[in-house]
């Protein structure tokens, strides 16, 4: 099941494909610029672009506390 942590997208014949892992999903914001909301995690287990089974990101909007945390320590 899919958890506020994660994203999904694609599903009608694009996906990421096996090797694709910590690959960007980049989207235009509201204000025209591009940001990253996640981050590849895992595609279905039968291939790429399988119909209806779209890839599963990190949702990078949960994890802003740590990063920003971990690059303040560093």
């Amino acid at each position: 099941s899919v958890k506020t942590t994660m994203v999904c997208a694609g599903g009608e014949s694009k996906s990421a494909c096996h090797g694709d892992s910590g690959g960007p999903l980049s989207c235009v914001g509201r204000d025209g610029k591009w940001y990253v909301e996640g981050v590849t995690s895992f595609v279905d287990g039968r291939g790429c672009n399988t119909p209806k089974k779209p890839t599963v990101f990190t949702r990078v909007a949960s994890f802003i506390p740590w990063i920003s945390e971990t690059m303040a320590q560093n």
